[in-house]
């Protein structure tokens, strides 16, 4: 076996001495990027966390402009509505499992209304909002409620395509106006019913 010990080559216009504290620097300046790797990961992690809290509390208060009016806001369109829910949690029957949650349910005796907010309206949102809306129609028939269930989408943020896309689909269209918001109706708007 052989024990021989070799050594890195160093330039010859340099000593062992100077060699040896080149090495030291680098292998100091080596361990500061690790720990700057750290601090950046760190970093990234909570401002992560904040944009997410951010982003939250942005939810938070779409939903707390929408909930307070929003009967009053559906009647005067002229559905007899007179209650409204909030962040409703629906589970499994033997609660093992969160099935959807709904973030406004506004609803009488014969109707109700799942009202779904988001802070910034993104396409795939409306297909989400579909696939909530049968999971509640399931729901409701095993709790045998056979009221029609009517659908509204609410954005603080939304382009005109993406209103004109959710009013097609029979969806209302809840939005923002100045510092409350509004139920887009357009002429001949039919909603579509669960």
């Amino acid at each position: 076996m052989d024990t021989t010990l070799t050594f890195p080559e160093y330039p010859e216009n340099e000593t062992i001495g100077q060699f040896l504290a080149s090495f030291r620097e680098m292998r100091l300046e080596h361990e500061k990027k690790s720990i700057d790797i750290e601090e950046l990961k760190r970093f990234v992690k909570e401002n992560s966390r904040l944009v997410g809290d951010l982003s939250n509390s942005f939810g938070e208060l779409a939903e707390h402009l929408v909930a307070p009016n929003i009967v009053e806001k559906f009647q005067a369109l002229g559905f007899p509505v007179d209650k409204s829910s909030t962040n409703i949690q629906i589970f499994k029957p033997d609660l093992s499992k969160l099935i959807t949650e709904i973030d406004v349910l506004v609803e009488n005796g014969e109707l109700a209304i799942v009202v779904e907010i988001k802070s910034k309206f993104r396409e795939k949102h409306l297909e989400e909002f579909f696939i909530k809306m049968e999971k509640f129609r399931e729901y409701a028939d095993r709790k045998q409620d056979k009221r029609k269930f009517l659908g509204a989408i609410g954005a603080a943020i939304i382009n005109g395509e993406q209103r004109r896309k959710i009013l097609d689909e029979g969806i209302f269209v809840i939005e923002q106006t100045g510092d409350t918001m509004k139920i887009s109706v357009p002429d001949g708007f039919k909603p579509k019913e669960w």
